[in-house]
């Protein structure tokens, strides 16, 4: 419903209405003034927090990157952190169309003596498949959980409220 033109238009006003900056001031910023940890470790969250609006391009691509998450709803990132030094962080966020992606969580059940069920093992990934994931994709790549970005919306669909 995005490509039509008068949707197109509110969801443009919408966008450009949150996501405001100028040259004074990033679209966004982090205030800890009621955290209760020291200075020290503020900074550090400051820190981060710039860098992952470096990493995402943010003061560039602030404005996309909000517009697909409400078009959207959802949106998906691959976490690459730098395999040779691990300790340089997250060096880029690849954004995932969320059409080819789905968190899969296999659980193992077992009987036991008494017959009564319960949990063996738990096991919880993100599969992609770059051709898209039907309800019965088994085939694509597993992408570790802490490996995946996922920002909801927070909206559920309608017939799964009770």
């Amino acid at each position: 419903i995005a490509l039509y033109p008068d949707t197109d238009s509110a969801i443009e006003d919408i966008s450009n209405e949150a996501i405001v900056s100028d040259e004074d001031q990033g679209a966004v910023r982090m205030i800890l003034d009621n955290l209760r940890v020291s200075n020290s470790i503020k900074t550090k969250i400051q820190d981060e927090f710039q860098n992952i609006l470096n990493v995402l391009k943010f003061d560039e691509k602030g404005h996309d990157i909000f517009r697909t998450w409400y078009v959207d709803g959802r949106i998906y990132y691959h976490i690459l952190v730098d395999e040779k030094n691990p300790k340089a962080g997250i060096v880029e966020l690849r954004q995932i169309d969320p059409r080819k992606i789905r968190k899969i969580k296999n659980v193992v059940r077992e009987k036991n003596a008494s017959g009564v069920e319960i949990v063996k093992s738990v096991e919880e990934y993100y599969l992609y498949n770059d051709k898209g994931i039907t309800e019965v994709s088994t085939q694509g790549v597993k992408l570790p959980l802490d490996s995946v970005i996922y920002v909801p919306s927070g909206w559920i669909d309608q017939k799964s409220v009770v």
